[in-house]
């Protein structure tokens, strides 16, 4: 024991002795020599940082990103290196205080075949710390770890232990490290040699830009770092990085690391006596991208050039083509073009296009990779540049001596909107004036929508395209992509940007095979990575760059719908089913929280809008106000009752202006079929007003009125040959004939539940007919034609319940159904439960009860807090592929000729309206 303490304080006499002896000395001058002279120039890039171990550990121990990034093996590889040191600073003070607020700089060099290494550099503070920490080292190493070599007037320390070995030297005051014995030995040359990357114009010029106030810097020598990304690559696409190994100099980028995101912003430089890509911008002015206005919200990935001048585009395109020996080629296809059809493809792209032409790729599901691939003009008008290609087809059909009808085609999205698409085997056009990130089309289709060309390789993907636009469904109008563009420049030369939650699969493609299979199993955690874009924009005589990298951790798969159509605003209403009676198909009829009303054909294209003053109270019918078999569409407000035709005009006399505000929606009844219509209204003045479909009161309607307000609409029901009118005020039931007059007087009143109307029970042998319905203290009500009142309980709910009383189980009698908060509840008349649910959230609206076959009866709720619907089967199982995204009360019905599905209508967040399939 005494042995033990004896050693112990020996121990830490050392430490001690090592950690005091330090700090003494730790002030002693050192060469004046720069980090950078050790770098070897076959960096790919290069980090800088002056807190780097702590903001690492930080990274490494709280950074989800990070945790994702380590996929890739290079960042796994990476981390490792990462580990060893960050262990060694935090068992060791001296190496603490020697990291500190010191600079650290880490380089990236390829090793081997395909393999990536890393060399770290720390600048010391005086010329004892190498003793020091080679003491520190080895007092944390076994005997035997450490070994040691002579290597170009310095030694190579090697340091094994179990997880990991370390190549360790010093040269003039930097301490440099790295897992590669070859990479040390590497910059132990470098550093005799006069020539570096502090020599080279380019980095000098990019460090000048530098911020100060950063995560980290980082050096991007994008000759090397162009061979570094062919590691990546499957052996098909090597072939196009290595066409932009001359893309530019250095790039320096400032890092700013978030929780859930990485951005990057700085300088190229690119040499104007080298023939490098990026030069074709520097006499481009930055424009503003208008592209997004039209691509699908379904967009994976999209590139877009911004060209303010096309000529001298094409003249520096022209000059780069002949430096680089491949003028030939371009010039042969410009000329076969002018010989063959006497068409100026290079003036056609000087007179059409106006600053904006891209590149992109859609997730549409059942479709290949060619056929999600567009290519988008901006043009200067759609008019002039229409007329200009149909002058192209012309030619060429005359020249081929083929009819001009074959190349140009119809695409009918419904029978208003048609578009014209043409034709063209122009394969490798666009390849050829803006280079090889443009694929060559097997086919190509073209057509115009505002003033974009768009080119695909079927028709059935400009199709899908069109149909997007029609929709309004376009990256413009995603909420997602409007949140993420806050981070983006408003103009740049150069616009790429992926949507990595949709790409994966396209990402995959044109990975190399061992990182493909890697990341297959791990698609999930590539999805959390939302949305990548890069920008750069001409800055006098350098390029500007803009990287954003969004990360969100929780992923939420999209809902799959037949269509989705953008509105104005969101919706707070039912859709509702109407028919047209032209076609006799079913169309939607809905109004947004601004009040606009829609309508809304099967395809989903909004065929008009128009904007009341108020909120819509009522139901929605259909009448027939001319008794011509067409249709027109009725209902109320709180000071009006509207009547419009199918094309959303206003009928003769509507609006008409209520004789006071309303309390409740108006109801419609058509008594005995005829077309009389009956239009009854409860208002203000506590009057229930009766008009006919004129909008005049009709006379001989004896009601006087109500006690109280009435706050539901009146119901109509006929039992055997007579009709009774129910509607209730707060502490009053009111049942009347057509007249106005009593039919019956209940024995005993009730305060009839808010949220909830009345329910016939028809009777049979052994049982009279009721009107049912809830009080306010949840009690069942029972009102029989004799003015008797029966009582029930079945259970207790807050007077806001919902109630409904509906045969769910198809066994012959009806049921109870009880929604409270977050409790649903179905029962039998006898007491007994059928089922009940219980909602992780409360929910707002009634259940609504569908009846699709005799044995096959469902219920439907809404949570509008979780955007999710529910679909019940008559036991309380939810219905397979329920709940869907959505967040109003939903209508099912059928849209046109869906064979043995439904369709099935809901609004959901984002100002959109979607259509399912449903079985």
């Amino acid at each position: 024991m005494l042995k033990k303490i004896i050693i112990g304080i020996s121990s830490a006499i050392v430490i001690l002795s090592v950690y005091f002896g330090y700090n003494y000395v730790k002030n002693q001058q050192l060469p004046d020599f720069k980090t950078y002279k050790a770098i070897p120039l076959d960096a790919a890039f290069i980090i800088e940082s002056n807190n780097f171990i702590e903001k690492i550990t930080e990274i490494r121990n709280d950074n989800k990103i990070w945790d994702e990034l380590m996929l890739f093996p290079a960042i796994k590889k990476f981390d490792s290196d990462l580990a060893f040191i960050t262990n060694l600073y935090h068992k060791n003070q001296i190496i603490k205080d020697l990291t500190v607020e010191n600079q650290i700089v880490v380089s990236a060099h390829k090793t081997g075949k395909e393999n990536l290494g890393f060399l770290f550099f720390i600048k010391m503070h005086n010329s004892r710390d190498k003793k020091f920490i080679l003491q520190t080292i080895k007092g944390l190493l076994n005997n035997g770890d450490l070994a040691v070599r002579d290597y170009s007037n310095s030694k190579i320390y090697n340091i094994k232990t179990p997880e990991k070995e370390l190549y360790i030297s010093f040269y003039k005051g930097i301490m440099i490290c790295s897992s590669s014995s070859i990479l040390v030995e590497n910059s132990l040359r470098q550093s005799d040699v006069e020539k570096s990357v502090l020599t080279d114009m380019g980095f000098i010029k990019v460090q000048k830009t530098a911020g100060k106030n950063v995560d980290a810097n980082i050096y991007l020598n994008l000759p090397n770092l162009n061979e570094i990304i062919s590691f990546t690559l499957d052996e098909k696409y090597k072939t196009i990085i290595s066409k932009f190994s001359n893309l530019g100099n250095w790039v320096e980028l400032d890092i700013n690391l978030k929780d859930d995101a990485v951005l990057l912003n700085g300088f190229t430089f690119s040499s104007d006596s080298l023939n490098n890509y990026l030069n074709l911008f520097l006499n481009q002015n930055p424009i503003d991208h208008e592209m997004n206005s039209i691509l699908p919200a379904n967009t994976s990935l999209f590139l877009s050039l911004g060209i303010s001048n096309t000529g001298q585009y094409i003249r520096n395109y022209k000059s780069f083509l002949q430096k680089e020996g491949k003028i030939n080629k371009y010039q042969l296809q410009i000329d076969q073009f002018k010989n063959k059809y006497a068409i100026d493809l290079e003036q056609f792209f000087v007179d059409q296009l106006d600053e904006e032409v891209g590149l992109v790729v859609t997730d549409e599901p059942n479709k290949n990779f060619e056929d999600n691939t567009y290519i988008i003009m901006r043009t200067k008008g759609k008019s002039i540049a229409e007329k200009s290609l149909n002058d192209i087809i012309t030619k060429i059909a005359e020249t081929d001596n083929i009819s001009k009808s074959r190349m140009v085609n119809e695409i009918k999205i419904d029978k208003e909107t048609n578009y014209v698409v043409y034709s063209l085997s122009f394969k490798t056009v666009f390849k050829t004036f803006f280079g090889n990130v443009f694929p060559e089309f097997n086919n190509q289709y073209v057509t115009f929508i505002d003033n974009f060309m768009v080119i695909g390789n079927s028709k059935s993907s400009i199709s899908n395209f069109i149909h997007s636009n029609v929709l309004h469904k376009t990256l413009d109008n995603d909420m997602k992509f409007d949140q993420f563009t806050n981070y983006l420049s408003s103009k740049s030369n150069f616009y790429f940007y992926t949507n990595l939650f949709r790409s994966p699969n396209y990402i995959l493609e044109f990975l190399n095979p061992n990182l493909k299979k890697g990341l297959i199993q791990n698609i999930e955690s590539i999805k959390k990575f939302q949305a990548l874009a890069v920008q750069f924009q001409h800055n006098n005589d350098m390029i500007y760059n803009n990287l954003y990298l969004q990360y969100i951790p929780e992923i939420k798969e999209e809902a799959v719908t037949v269509w989705e159509s953008h509105l104005d605003t969101s919706i707070n209403f039912k859709p509702v089913l109407v028919t047209n009676h032209y076609t006799k198909e079913n169309e939607i009829f809905i109004q947004d929280l601004n009040n606009k009303i829609y309508l809304i054909n099967k395809v989903g294209r909004i065929l008009w809008k128009l904007q009341l003053t108020e909120k819509i109270n009522s139901e929605v019918y259909q009448v027939d106000f001319y008794k011509n078999g067409k249709l027109q569409f009725l209902f109320s407000t709180a000071n009006k009752i509207h009547l419009i035709d199918r094309n959303g005009n206003y009928v003769e006399r509507y609006p008409v202006e209520l004789r006071s505000a309303s309390t409740a929606g108006m109801a419609m009844f058509d008594y005995d079929k005829n077309l009389d219509y009956r239009i009854l209204i409860p208002c203000k003045n506590k009057n229930v007003y009766l008009y006919n479909i004129e909008g005049i009161l009709v006379n001989g309607w004896e009601f006087g009125q109500t006690d109280n307000y009435v706050t539901s609409p009146v119901q109509h029901f006929r039992v055997a040959t007579n009709d009774y009118l129910v509607f209730a005020d707060k502490f009053r039931v009111y049942i009347l004939n057509r007249k106005g007059e009593d039919r019956i007087q209940l024995k005993e009143q009730f305060s009839k539940s808010v949220n909830n109307a009345f329910n016939l029970e028809q009777g049979d042998a052994n049982t009279s007919p009721c009107f049912v319905t809830t009080d306010t203290s949840s009690l069942i009500k029972k009102i029989y034609l004799d003015g008797t009142v029966e009582t029930k309980q079945i259970g207790k709910y807050s007077s806001n319940h919902f109630f409904d009383y509906q045969d769910i189980n198809a066994d012959g009698f009806k049921d109870y159904i009880f929604l409270d908060n977050n409790k649903l509840k179905v029962v039998k008349q006898d007491g007994s439960e059928i089922f009940d649910y219980k909602f992780d959230e409360i929910i707002e609206s009634s259940p609504v009860y569908y009846y699709f076959s005799y044995d096959d009866r469902k219920l439907g709720l809404v949570s509008k807090t979780s955007n999710e619907i529910y679909l019940f089967n008559s036991n309380g199982s939810i219905y397979d592929g329920f709940p869907l995204k959505g967040n109003t009360p939903f209508t099912i019905g059928y849209l046109g000729n869906s064979g043995n599905q439904f369709n099935l209508i809901v609004g959901t967040q984002y100002n959109f309206l979607y259509n399912y399939s449903v079985n």
